[in-house]
């Protein structure tokens, strides 16, 4: 069977909308966001923290059915991006590793 796939990308993105935590590495400073989309290698997620292109996060997920396993990753931020909302960041990041 074939998927009509017409993304140039790597790997297909998997929308989803899950509570997220965070924390600048090396920071004891946890943050929450939503997950929007993820994939093999990356993650996009709105926050009402700016971060700066190049930090590296220690990003959770805790799924709320226990059928699926927490999904636990350090990220380089490759993008950051004002919504036009006040206090809303899309934050895109490339996954370095998986805990």
């Amino acid at each position: 069977m074939s998927i009509d796939y017409e993304e140039k990308r790597d790997f297909i993105r998997m929308n989803t909308e899950h509570v997220l935590q965070f924390r600048a590495l090396g920071s004891d400073d946890v943050q929450q966001g939503i997950c929007c989309n993820l994939s093999a290698t990356g993650i996009m997620f709105i926050t009402e923290q700016e971060i700066t292109q190049g930090t590296e996060l220690a990003v959770t997920i805790t799924p709320q059915n226990s059928v699926v396993s927490p999904f636990a990753a350090v990220i380089k931020v490759v993008r950051t991006k004002t919504n036009g909302v006040p206090l809303q960041h899309s934050i895109a990041g490339k996954i370095t590793s998986i805990q």
